[in-house]
């Protein structure tokens, strides 16, 4: 989409945002917060988009209602359309921004495999901004980033495999960015057996991408964000239901997030060095996949007894991130996983969980969601839930011996911390977050989300 700030609009299609104060002024509309319509005057169309009353406003009200107003304009076939920028309380700039990422995030849509393209705003003029340039291309980044990351998890299975997901790593290197793609020759090797045993039932083989970016010179300390890439979750030999299996092409979102942080770090360029890892397999059931009941050996040297293949994420994270801490000292790391559907149950589909072992990295994670409406809340990992992860014929299990079902969320973190040892660590359960099997709610779209891309990004200070 092109963006074009004007000074003077000359699409003959507005989208305008109404406080409840000023709906007077606009017969019929109602102003609520979650309210938009349609008003004809001439040859001009105006999509009104409702701000609620002024004491209740919040910039994530505006980022809701832009996307909420750009799906409505391409209802209606508008290839261009005018948005003026509102004059809401707090700082223009905060708000301002907000709206143009709504915009962007509200006109995504995807439709690789319909016949017939459905409508889409081709250009997007902003007048009364108080944006730069600057701002805006780099905002249009973070969304353009954001969809990328969409993408990746709506596309088949077939298509997005670990091989592909290798691919679309190497495709960004530049300058700036080194990748590196461990096959599963390297991963045997290299003694990544955890990620290797998940993987050995598929046709399409493992591969573990590492990229760094280098923006803070060579004697800065490195941030580790690790992704999740089971690119399909049969559930291996504890086979999941057909229900429980249809929206498993998810079960990547946290190495399609990886790779959306990472593209978008490569363009804006800031002053900060990350390294990210993703670990892409596909758990699928076969003669050779992986059994319950056996015992494998981890990178880093613990022993692993697997009670259930449906358990597999944790297998993959617990691989990459001992690879990262031995191979490239991160001084924080922070992990994005689809790990359990017990965060779902305990947090919804707004609300990420997190297990954290260090107060400060979750506070700033936490105010980075907030200031994107990319919501965080931590979870407890007291020593009883490292206990439950403790196996008798084994260093550990992967899967606690609690009663099914019980602190599920948890003790999936408490088995990742067994690797991350003293390293300050966030482990970010997007399993509610990353897929949204509702209808669209404002930026929100049905389907894959993009979660973790702007929260990252606005944690690391790039946008």
């Amino acid at each position: 989409m092109k963006i074009v700030p004007v000074k003077k609009a000359t699409a003959d299609s507005h989208i305008v945002f109404v406080f409840d104060e000023k709906k007077k002024d606009w017969p019929d509309f109602e102003a609520a917060d979650d309210e938009v319509a349609i008003c004809y005057d001439g040859d001009k169309t105006f999509i009104l988009a409702g701000l609620g009353k002024k004491g209740d406003f919040s910039s994530h009200i505006l980022r809701s209602q832009a996307a909420r107003a750009m799906k409505k304009a391409a209802k209606l076939k508008r290839k261009k359309i005018c948005i003026f920028g509102p004059d809401a309380p707090g700082e223009a700039k905060v708000n301002h921004a907000a709206c143009l990422e709504g915009a962007l995030l509200g006109a995504y849509s995807f439709d690789r495999h319909k016949s017939e393209k459905p409508e889409s705003v081709k250009e997007l003029q902003l007048t009364d901004f108080a944006l730069s340039s600057t701002e805006v291309k780099n905002i249009q980044t973070v969304c353009d980033a954001v969809c990328f990351a969409r993408d990746l998890v709506n596309d088949n299975a077939h298509s997005i495999t670990p091989e592909r997901l290798a691919r679309e790593a190497l495709d960004m290197a530049d300058d700036s960015l080194k990748v590196k793609v461990l096959d599963e020759k390297m991963l045997k090797k290299e003694g990544l057996s955890l990620m290797a045993a998940v993987g050995q039932g598929s046709v399409y083989p493992p591969r573990l991408m590492v990229m760094e970016y280098s923006g803070a010179g060579p004697k800065a300390k490195k941030i580790a964000l690790i992704g999740k890439g089971v690119t399909f979750d049969s559930g291996g030999l504890n086979l999941k239901s057909n229900e429980g299996m249809l929206t498993m092409r998810l079960d990547m979102a946290g190495a399609a997030a990886v790779l959306g942080i990472m593209k978008a770090l490569a363009v804006l360029k800031p002053a900060v060095n990350v390294v990210g890892v993703v670990g892409a397999v596909q758990n699928a059931m076969d003669a050779k996949a992986y059994f319950p009941g056996d015992v494998y050996r981890s990178y880093a040297g613990k022993t692993v007894e697997i009670i259930n293949t449906d358990a597999e994420g944790r297998l993959v994270l617990a691989d990459a991130v001992a690879y990262c801490r031995k191979n490239y000292s991160p001084e924080r790391i922070v992990d994005f996983a689809t790990l359990t559907g017990a965060c779902i149950i305990a947090l919804g589909e707004t609300v990420a969980g997190v297990i954290s072992n260090n107060d400060n990295l979750y506070d700033e994670i936490f105010a980075a969601g907030e200031a994107v409406a990319e919501r965080v809340w931590r979870l407890p990992l007291y020593p009883e839930h490292k206990k439950a992860m403790k196996s008798d014929i084994a260093d550990l299990r992967n899967l606690a011996k609690f009663k099914r079902g019980y602190a599920g969320t948890i003790t999936g973190g408490a088995f990742i911390a067994e690797f991350v040892e003293d390293t300050p660590w966030a482990h970010i359960d997007i399993a509610g977050t990353a897929f949204n099997e509702s209808s669209a709610r404002g930026e929100v779209p049905k389907f894959a989300t993009g979660f973790g891309v702007r929260l990252a990004l606005k944690w690391l200070g790039a946008y």
